[in-house]
């Protein structure tokens, strides 16, 4: 079951009212970043090791930013944190597909907390304002959770 903005509000430090919307609540760029040279994925992690990001844009220094087409990726400005029987899944605004643009997202596990990060992925060229309602995320009830997430991506 989703749970409505009511309630979602609990588990995200938002900038005002506006980002509440019917069942969810909607996520801020905080801060663009361009990614340089390759990652490592490996099955225990062991040998996991993420590309140099360059930031480029972060809305508390910068009023807008022109982005051509690319991969971009975006930390949001919002700090959420996701309760033990609860996950959280992200979309895309429409508003933002219909600018040619999407993003990527993953789940995020029970116990997560911090400043989410996704990919942007632009086909088509546009300009973002500080602090832009990129994305909506819908927190859902889980049963049967067998853990909490406790990886590096904690608290970040």
């Amino acid at each position: 079951m989703i749970l409505g903005p009511e309630i979602s509000r609990r588990f995200v430090e938002i900038g005002d009212d506006t980002q509440v919307q019917q069942c969810g609540i909607d996520l801020r760029v905080g801060s663009i970043y361009e990614i340089e040279g390759e990652g490592v994925l490996d099955y225990s992690n062991e040998k996991r090791r993420l590309p140099h990001y360059r930031r480029i844009f972060s809305s508390e220094e910068d009023s807008k930013i022109s982005l051509d087409r690319g991969i971009y990726l975006v930390k949001v400005a919002d700090r959420i944190k996701v309760p033990e029987d609860v996950a959280a899944l992200v979309y895309p605004r429409s508003s933002l597909l219909r600018m040619g643009c999407t993003l990527y997202t993953a789940v995020h596990d029970p116990g997560y907390e911090g400043y989410p990060e996704y990919l942007l992925h632009v086909m088509n060229p546009i300009t973002l304002y500080r602090y832009a309602r990129i994305a909506q995320i819908l927190f859902i009830r889980c049963s049967g959770v067998t853990g909490t997430y406790s990886g590096i991506y904690q608290k970040r």
